[in-house]
């Protein structure tokens, strides 16, 4: 069964043209848009409805029959959570046979693990292939993918859209930053499409033993903080555009180079942001239109953005999310507020002296919430010259936060450790909360 969305830009787009598939969506109005999403997520939630027994078992509990459902609102409490693909077996999402399987990172448990045919695979690289052409990669490019391979479906989608594109790509798994700066000069490598921690370490090298020519630098995976951005770009006399995506929806959206917000796509992800607060910040949640071997419902991201009100510069018609502030199930409501892990990036980013493998861990003696910055030290800087220097950018930056520490609401502590006591996975975790539920 080929879905709405499909039909459309198959009949649209000949070939592989990804001008032609920008072309479409530049001209095709926003009302016209959100009528082809609407129709979409009818037909998806129809779809699901025959076919996907934990979706056809949720309609069934609330009496809801998907003959009537027109918008995501008409599901009323119906979501798709992370908690739900990793504890359920995957025949209880799965609507066809499978040809591909992804795994996420497991960050808040064990690994969920997200079924695809090829064919969607291809349409998601499509995409990707049509945000890259935007931000400049044109024949001639010649692309290094340094997203981990495997079972992370990101290095696989760059590199299909390569092949959309017709430019050179090397996918080279995720290799020490040495191995690709001693292949620059070699390949010619001007675009590179990396995680930013990645990219820090690389731009380290190239810091010190000179750069190459770059057109375009893709970051995507964890977080780019701002110190992160301006140190790379910097360095590299190259814009970065962030990307923005997560192994069970696939790419959602990627900057353009005036790096306000990121474009979503609206052709085959229908977002919305629920429970949002008065400053309009509340989670991501997507339903696939275009997937029909593991389609996902509502499916709840857990990530905190808002949607941008004001249309971008650049003219295309997409809506746009700022970027990820945090994640819902990162987030912990104390006595300081509600705390999210790029709160304390922006406190500790110009601290000297600390290793990078800080994190803030949120306990509780007594009847006291206590703030435990947990640190190892690099340089040999006296650790009063650090518990300075963050309280004063606690206080200049949110000073709220400081308010509720001046009024003993909660209580700070920094705990310094021998350096290697603090171990990270793949995804950094930067705010805990241990205490008791």
């Amino acid at each position: 069964m080929i879905n709405r969305v499909r039909k459309i830009v198959e009949r649209t787009v000949v070939g592989d043209s990804v001008p032609a598939l920008i072309r479409w969506g530049k001209r095709t109005p926003p009302s016209a848009i959100e009528k082809i999403r609407m129709d979409a997520f009818g037909e998806v939630v129809r779809y699901a409805a025959e076919r996907q027994k934990f979706f056809a078992r949720k309609l069934h509990e609330r009496g809801i029959d998907p003959a009537t459902v027109r918008r995501p609102e008409d599901l009323g409490d119906i979501f798709t959570t992370p908690e739900d693909l990793r504890s359920l077996p995957a025949e209880e999402f799965l609507c066809c046979e499978p040809e591909l399987v992804f795994e996420t990172t497991g960050t808040s448990g064990g690994p969920k693990r997200v079924y695809f045919s090829y064919a969607e695979l291809d349409f998601a690289a499509r995409y990707q292939a049509a945000g890259l052409y935007e931000n400049g990669v044109r024949r001639g490019a010649r692309v290094v993918c340094t997203f981990d391979g495997g079972y992370w479906i990101s290095s696989w989608v760059t590199f299909r859209a390569c092949e959309y594109l017709g430019v050179f790509c090397s996918a080279a798994g995720k290799p020490h930053p040495r191995e690709i700066y001693s292949r620059m000069p070699i390949y010619k490598y001007d675009v590179i499409a990396a995680d930013p921690t990645w990219l820090v370490s690389f731009t380290e090298i190239a810091e010190k033993e000179g750069t190459f020519p770059l057109r375009l630098i893709m970051a995507a995976g964890d977080r780019m903080t701002d110190v992160y951005r301006r140190y790379v770009e910097g360095v590299w006399k190259c814009p970065i555009v962030l990307a923005y995506g997560t192994t069970e929806v696939g790419g959602a959206g990627m900057e353009c180079l005036r790096q306000d917000g990121y474009h979503l796509d609206d052709f085959n992800i229908l977002f919305e942001v629920i429970e949002p607060d008065e400053k309009g910040y509340g989670e991501l949640v997507a339903t696939t239109l275009s997937r029909r071997t593991m389609p996902f419902i509502r499916y709840r991201i857990h990530d905190v953005t808002r949607f941008i009100k004001t249309p971008c510069a650049c003219g295309a018609p997409l809506q746009r999310i700022e970027r990820i502030r945090g994640r819902r199930d990162e987030m912990v409501v104390m006595g300081a507020g509600n705390m999210y892990p790029e709160i304390f990036e922006r406190i500790l980013h110009d601290v000297s002296g600390i290793d990078e493998n800080w994190q803030v861990v949120v306990r509780q003696e007594g009847l006291h919430d206590i703030l435990d910055f947990r640190m190892e030290l690099t340089n040999g800087i006296s650790t009063s010259a650090v518990e300075s220097a963050i309280q004063a950018n606690l206080k200049t930056l949110y000073p709220d936060v400081w308010a509720n520490h001046a009024c003993g609401m909660y209580q700070l502590r920094f705990t310094f450790l021998p350096r290697g006591s603090i171990t990270q996975g793949r995804k950094r975790r930067r705010l805990i909360d241990e205490r008791a539920a």
